[in-house]
């Protein structure tokens, strides 16, 4: 009789350990789609593209009238990454969208005082695995996918800047902070590129960067992860 109780009572557990995972899948989906459909309304208010020129005119009133803190806009061609830029104080927007809705997939966002007019500007973004968000920082890591991916776009109000891509590695995030935090800029400039786990040329002068940052899972040894992938391009105007 025992016996038939465990057996009814596992079986019961194994159901709703089931259905808890279903229910965190579809959620998952439900949230992505919502974040994708969002940023797709976002993009078709705000941005107009010159079938010519394929040059990108963003109505930056417009997206200070949606949410202020919208203060850059960054596109990767040939990748899902087409979103825009957040600036945060208190990491508000980890797990919200650009429209101020909970959204656990959150936004491209950064803590930095004067985004793209300091030296270094640091921005976040989830590895979703649902694949959103800066989910594909991970494949930087391969040789083939950085030369067909090394330039991207970052378009603020004030200038918009073609970056180039100058070193990719993964690394512990606390282990990131110590090793620079003494650095000037120079200094990080030459520790970026000895760090990079592929050998890039380049003989550009450096004088502005963006970092892309988000979770890896290579060597991870702690739950949640404490490693960071760090995507580092050097940024001239266009």
């Amino acid at each position: 009789m025992k016996c038939k109780v465990l057996i009814v009572l596992l079986i019961l557990i194994c159901i709703i350990a089931f259905c808890f995972y279903i229910f965190i899948i579809f959620n998952d989906f439900q949230e992505k789609e919502e974040s994708n459909k969002d940023t797709e309304n976002l993009i078709k208010e705000t941005i107009i593209v010159n079938e010519e020129t394929e040059e990108k005119n963003i109505d930056w009133n417009k997206l200070k009238e949606i949410n202020k803190d919208i203060i850059a806009w960054i596109e990767i061609p040939d990748t899902i990454i087409n979103y825009p830029i957040l600036k945060d104080n208190n990491l508000y927007y980890l797990k919200h969208s650009y429209n101020k809705k909970y959204n656990s997939n959150g936004s491209i966002f950064t803590t930095n005082k004067n985004p793209f007019e300091e030296f270094e500007t640091l921005l976040y973004g989830h590895n979703m695995k649902n694949g959103s968000m800066f989910s594909i920082l991970d494949k930087y890591m391969d040789e083939d996918f950085l030369y067909t991916h090394q330039k991207f776009k970052i378009y603020t109000p004030n200038e918009n800047y073609e970056a180039t891509i100058f070193s990719v590695y993964s690394i512990g995030v606390n282990t990131e902070s110590n090793n620079i935090k003494k650095l000037n800029f120079d200094e990080r400039i030459d520790y970026y590129k000895k760090a990079s786990k592929i050998t890039i040329k380049s003989d550009k002068e450096i004088t502005k960067i963006v970092k892309l940052s988000t979770c890896s899972y290579l060597n991870a040894k702690t739950s949640p992860t404490d490693q960071r992938y760090y995507i580092i391009a050097y940024l001239e105007s266009i």
